[in-house]
């Protein structure tokens, strides 16, 4: 895919709003254990035992301790839900671990960062090569009138129930990452942090406070920071073009032997996204993936995941992008979405908000 390029085009409908940098790789990739290990980290000195998280994820002990170690998206999805049950589902969950993710946790990538010149080249080459990060969120740069711009996060194909904290460690942890490039001044070019889910109950408030240290409003349109325009400007103090070479070299290679793999389950989840109906069994994809319906059982279950969970959580995630447009006809949508007829889909929506209610 060709590198992200500033955009003219009109965005939601603003004339005044430019993109200049963007996300161009889906976050279904393999990754590192280094992000499961923060989580589990985090967990640990809150009292939480790393079995606990690690239960069901097809991820061992041993596989912590080695950075180079490489899991698939759905076994840290299942690693994210096993600590959202474990601590409630709590409101700013996610920007507490996010602040755990520190420069040195991204081996080249890190050290790419602290290579470029400046903040806007630093923006384009980050988003590029976000596969060799943790992140679940499709993010853009984005030029603002009133002399701001803003680092946007949307949450495209993330499984509902872990939407909300991921998008909120992943802009956590990329603020964190920016002030670690910044430590040796006292300026926050910060303005204001925006939250499109809904606001949590007072005594929650304190949390998004200590770390974003901005004012910060929820119920918006977009999920994004927004920082002073003159800070796409700042130079970078450990800039250097001839180690950023070498970084972009190593960071190529690395981003396209992840963008490459996939692994089974993102096999399954592009497949699946591909049908004119999501009315499909496990036999039918194993036959067109040509896996024998035990052996994809057994390469699912070895990455974390099963076939019912891959097809739920598609499920729910087209349905929430074909609800967005409503002037699709409600029949056209539980086709799509495989149900027989609207009731049946309303049905299936009331479950997913509420996974104990009775079939």
């Amino acid at each position: 895919m060709s590198d992200a390029v500033i955009s003219h085009s009109p965005v939601d409908g603003h004339d005044s709003h430019r993109i200049f940098a963007a996300t161009t790789d889906p976050w279904d990739h393999p990754r590192t254990t280094v992000g499961v290990s923060l989580i589990c980290d985090w967990a640990a000195r809150r009292g939480c035992n790393t079995a606990t998280l690690l239960s069901g994820t097809g991820i061992s002990a041993e596989a912590l301790a080695d950075a180079e170690h490489l899991i698939e998206a759905q076994q840290e999805i299942a690693v994210i839900r096993n600590l959202l049950t474990t601590f409630d589902n709590r409101p700013g969950l996610g920007v507490e671990v996010g602040r755990d993710y520190h420069l040195t946790a991204y081996g080249y990538y890190g050290y790419l960062l602290m290579t470029c010149s400046v903040v806007s080249d630093m923006v384009r080459l980050g988003l590029r090569y976000s596969p060799l990060t943790f992140a679940f969120s499709t993010i853009h740069g984005e030029l603002r009138p009133g002399d701001r711009w803003a680092l946007t996060l949307r949450t495209d194909n993330v499984p509902d129930d872990i939407a909300c904290f991921v998008v909120e460690r992943d802009i956590s942890a990329s603020l964190q990452m920016q002030r670690e490039l910044f430590a040796h001044t006292s300026e926050d070019p910060l303005q204001v942090v925006h939250f499109e889910h809904e606001a949590p109950p007072p005594d929650g408030l304190a949390r998004y406070r200590t770390v974003f240290g901005v004012p910060v409003l929820f119920d918006q349109d977009r999920t994004e920071l927004i920082f002073d325009e003159d800070y796409l400007n700042w130079q970078l103090p450990m800039a250097n073009e001839h180690t950023e070479a070498v970084m972009v070299g190593h960071c190529e290679r690395i981003r396209a032997e992840r963008v490459r793999s996939g692994g089974v389950a993102g096999r399954v989840r592009a497949h699946l996204m591909t049908l004119p109906t999501l009315d499909h069994t496990l036999d039918e994809c194993a036959a067109a993936l040509q896996y024998s319906s035990r052996t994809l059982r057994r390469c699912l279950t070895r990455e974390g995941t099963s076939y019912r969970e891959i097809h739920d959580d598609t499920r729910r995630s087209v349905a929430h992008d074909l609800l967005r447009d409503t002037s699709l006809p409600r029949t056209q949508i539980a086709e799509r979405l495989g149900y027989r007829d609207w009731s049946s889909f309303t049905r299936a929506m009331r479950r997913w908000d509420d996974p104990h209610r009775p079939n």
